[in-house]
């Protein structure tokens, strides 16, 4: 059973509209372990969402690409990574 990792990661909508539960129920790759929003300015939430995901995938890219390539994301950041053994 390959090892996981944690991938902490900060998601910013494309709209203020798009509600962050819908944001993270699209994310059906992944393994969101837990999400909580984050209140930036003027009704606009970043979500810090902790994404489960095989080490042997080699680094963060391919969870970048899909999470970019999500209607409802236009910006990520890659906070921390971890094994999913450990908290973050």
């Amino acid at each position: 059973m390959p090892n996981k990792v944690l991938v902490r990661v900060k998601i910013l909508p494309k709209d203020i509209e798009t509600k962050p539960e819908n944001i993270i129920k699209s994310l059906t790759k992944y393994k969101v372990i837990r999400y909580e929003v984050e209140p930036i300015a003027f009704g606009l939430n970043a979500i810090i969402a902790d994404i489960e995901m095989d080490e042997a995938e080699g680094g963060t890219e391919p969870l970048e690409s899909y999470l970019l390539s999500n209607e409802y994301i236009s910006e990520i950041e890659v906070i921390a990574v971890s094994y999913a053994r450990t908290k973050l």
